[in-house]
């Protein structure tokens, strides 16, 4: 691929709605794969992931005949959430607007056709988020971006948020020169995210245990350890807090596409999420990326958040919970926010 077709791809790809790109041969991360390795050694190693680490880290694993991969990144920054009023919760950003699943999704199809066209492709894949490819690595090892502290990756001008994917392609692509970081250390060397961790969870750069995240936590099944609960504060679903307090995060440009606009939040009212049914949970958060975990989940992490807020204006509504609901999971989170407030 020459110059001129390079110009032309990048072309294609920003008018299907990505912000950023990069292109790397159809190869494994040796460097991701030493840190899974040893977050499996550790026992930081997520529970919900393919535990087949080199099959993770080779996306000839995902589609035997590709040849290179194109990294993606997509701009969500919508602006800072402002302040919690009473009674509701936080959600992340990334989860305010629709799927980013389905938009990336349907983004990489238009990519597609164009490969398919223009550059004779017969197959081609797409990794956004929920295939066993790890995305930070591919973005990473194509030069799409650097490596965090926080263990996300910064994509400049638009800092970590970003949502990442690649599509894989059955022909050879030129690859882009870049200079990279040859670790997982933040770019601006800095360890703010790091303090401001509240569980603890950022152990040291690039280096996590999920088991303590916040964001983990407001999506993990069952009861949410004692322990965290009262960290959680008002986040009613994710944790921004690492990427907020980066500098880099602080100057980063808005994003350009109105599908990440607010659906729902940037906070939620509390109260009337006990009583939901599953229809009205489709209709409130359906199209969102917090849709997959169900309401039994958001039910029980807006428990948690009115104990942790304290407001007696809450009990009515928490006792019925704790009496009447279904789901034990999520009486026994109104019970305990009960008894914060008793």
């Amino acid at each position: 691929m020459d110059r001129e077709s390079l110009d032309a791809l990048g072309k294609v790809i920003r008018e299907a709605g990505f912000d950023a790109f990069a292109v790397m041969p159809a190869r494994p991360s040796g460097q991701m794969l030493a840190i899974l390795r040893q977050a499996q050694e550790e026992g930081r190693y997520p529970e919900f992931v393919d535990p087949d680490v080199e099959k993770r880290v080779d996306p000839r694993n995902l589609q035997q005949s590709a040849k290179a991969v194109i990294a993606l990144a997509v701009s969500y920054n919508t602006g800072p959430p402002g302040p919690v009023p009473p009674l509701h919760g936080t959600i992340s950003r990334s989860a305010w607007g629709l799927d980013y699943h389905r938009v990336l999704q349907e983004r990489m199809e238009k990519l597609i056709r164009y490969l398919t066209e223009h550059h004779g492709a017969r197959e081609c894949s797409k990794a956004v988020d929920t295939s066993f490819l790890v995305d930070r690595a591919l973005a990473v090892e194509a030069g799409l971006g650097f490596p965090g502290s926080n263990c996300a990756v910064y994509v400049p001008p638009f800092g970590s948020w970003v949502f990442l994917g690649a599509v894989l392609v059955d022909v050879e692509l030129a690859s882009m020169s870049h200079t990279g970081q040859g670790n997982w250390s933040c770019p601006v060397h800095c360890d703010l995210c790091i303090r401001a961790c509240p569980t603890g969870a950022l152990l040291a750069p690039g280096k996590i245990k999920p088991q303590r995240c916040l964001s983990y936590l407001t999506q993990m099944s069952g009861s949410i350890p004692l322990e965290f609960r009262s960290k959680l504060g008002s986040r009613l679903w994710g944790c921004d807090t690492c990427q907020q307090v980066c500098p880099v995060n602080k100057e980063a440009v808005l994003t350009r596409h109105e599908e990440f606009a607010p659906l729902v939040g940037p906070h939620v009212p509390l109260l009337p999420l006990l009583d939901l049914n599953k229809r009205e949970f489709k209709e409130m958060f359906g199209r969102t990326s917090l849709s997959w975990r169900g309401k039994n989940i958001l039910q029980r992490n807006a428990c948690i958040v009115l104990g942790n807020q304290g407001i007696r204006e809450a009990l009515p509504a928490l006792k019925k919970t704790a009496r009447e609901h279904p789901s034990p999971m999520v009486k026994e989170a109104a019970a305990w926010a009960v008894s914060e407030m008793d």
